[in-house]
């Protein structure tokens, strides 16, 4: 009697975590959903729209949405043509007042305004090469960026969402649909980092072909630790990144380098030769490789999809005998 009260109670406290959960993940795709659409029409507004400037009437700064609470904002209300319009600001014209003027972009076709983007997003770290911590996130459109995260988001919502509907009806139909989902999220999954691996090696053979060759003075070199096992581990699965960093036209820059570089460095001897790609603005040391671990994340990612699919497609027929 008691172990199944227990039991009882347990599932009820699973179920409404899972509740919870669910309505987290509920919220963070709306929300996400709403960010892609404010991105989209900001690149809409960048590409088409027409720029103006516009004499502000009024302003207010009561929250109306659930997101306002996520920055600085400022309704702006103005006419423009003789008609009245009114626009939501963010952060750098939060103490706009009556009288001032607004650069703003207009569509003309769904008839709105727009707040132009006041700054390009930040790439990486000012001085840091992209080839430590590389992601080609960076490269991405804010757009594109929000879409991925609505992806994000609506994707563990399903898995959350059809886990607990299944449990509480015992439909069998979430569980059907889990499968070629988990399938795309896979298959999504393996060309995203397959493509980041790529423009990862692709990246560095660029700064090697286009770079420039100087030596410079190395300030410093230190060596990062990647992973570390706990002392009742036999085996030693630690791995090491190392960086040097120096000072070119005033300001500090660091870069990836080997081990045989931070031996030498470290023993006295200051100099690294690298190359320089203006255009890029980053530098590669000059006996640096790319290193491999890259590799593994679309090699584990396209293993799953291969371990899904191929039950499926060497599961004889039900009938066969």
């Amino acid at each position: 009697m008691r172990s199944n009260l227990l039991r009882r109670l347990g599932r009820l406290y699973s179920s409404l975590a899972t509740l919870v959960v669910a309505a987290l993940l509920g919220a963070a795709t709306v929300a996400a959903w709403h960010f892609y659409q404010q991105e989209h029409l900001r690149a809409q507004l960048m590409a088409e729209g027409q720029p103006v400037t516009v004499r502000v009437e009024r302003t207010d700064r009561q929250s109306r949405q659930a997101w306002d609470a996520l920055g600085n904002f400022v309704y702006v209300g103005f006419r423009y043509q003789g008609r009245p319009y009114e626009v939501r600001c963010t952060s750098p014209t939060r103490w706009l007042a009556a009288g001032d003027q607004l650069a703003l972009r207009y569509l003309a076709g769904p008839d709105v305004f727009g707040q132009p983007r006041v700054a390009p997003p930040v790439r990486r770290q000012p001085g840091v090469s992209r080839l430590i911590n590389w992601s080609a996130l960076p490269d991405f459109t804010p757009e594109t960026l929000a879409l991925l995260l609505v992806a994000l988001a609506a994707g563990a919502l399903f898995f959350v969402g059809s886990g607990l509907l299944a449990s509480l009806t015992g439909w069998r139909v979430f569980s059907a649909l889990a499968r070629p989902v988990g399938v795309v999220v896979l298959g999504a999954g393996a060309v995203f980092f397959t493509y980041d691996t790529a423009q990862y090696y692709r990246y560095a053979a660029a700064l090697r072909r286009d770079g420039q060759p100087l030596t410079v003075a190395v300030l410093r070199a230190e060596q990062h630790a990647d992973r570390q096992t706990t002392r009742s581990s036999s085996y030693n699965l630690r791995t090491y990144t190392y960086t040097a960093t120096f000072r070119h036209h005033g300001q500090a820059r660091e870069v990836a380098i080997e081990q045989a570089d931070y031996a030498r460095l470290t023993a006295g001897d200051p100099r690294l030769a690298v190359r320089y790609d203006a255009a890029r603005d980053d530098f590669i040391a000059e006996g640096y490789s790319p290193r491999w671990l890259p590799v593994l994340l679309p090699l584990f990612f396209g293993g799953l999809l291969a371990w899904v699919l191929w039950p499926a497609a060497a599961r004889p027929p039900a009938d066969s005998r």
